[in-house]
């Protein structure tokens, strides 16, 4: 038997494959989408050397502090949907570029509150300007559909909680 195969019988292994043509699934889509849009920001955020995820956990103990007098590291993890030692590793780099200060919470020991720092605010403020230029550009060739587009996000994540 002869180890060329042919072209037929590729073409036939193609069709029967559940991925015959990836970019007709939702999955594979929304990876790239997804990947690409993260190295848009990664290239935007590298400008004022912070990641993603810092920027998320900034933003976010910024939020929850609007909500809530002390902000522990546990209500961050969970704001963010984030795995508690993975947000721990991320603050405590945080805290050592000085964008933010954890200390022990003087009600409960075995937890930590977070307050922004001066500096991570003047960050933060620089963030929000490139999340939103490259999150607008992002969604631009949506046009008037960018809107239906979030809303339609949104559902995904609730429905999928």
């Amino acid at each position: 038997m002869s180890k060329k195969v042919s072209e037929a019988s590729v073409k036939a292994s193609i069709s029967r494959h559940p991925f015959a043509d990836p970019e007709q699934t939702a999955g594979f889509v929304m990876w790239q989408v997804s990947m690409l849009w993260q190295r848009k920001l990664k290239t935007g955020l590298d400008t004022i050397g912070i990641t993603h995820a810092q920027f998320l956990l900034l933003a976010s103990l910024q939020y929850i502090g609007t909500q809530k007098n002390i902000v522990s590291q546990q209500d961050l993890a969970k704001h963010c949907r984030i795995d508690k030692m993975m947000t721990s590793k991320i603050l405590r780099t945080l805290q050592k570029k000085g964008l933010l200060s954890r200390k022990k919470n003087k009600m409960d020991t075995r937890s930590k509150t977070l307050a922004l720092s001066e500096e991570g605010e003047d960050i933060l403020s620089k963030a929000f300007k490139i999340i939103d230029r490259v999150d607008g550009d992002f969604v631009v060739p949506l046009g008037l559909n960018s809107m239906s587009f979030q809303e339609d996000l949104r559902t995904l994540l609730k429905q999928n909680l």
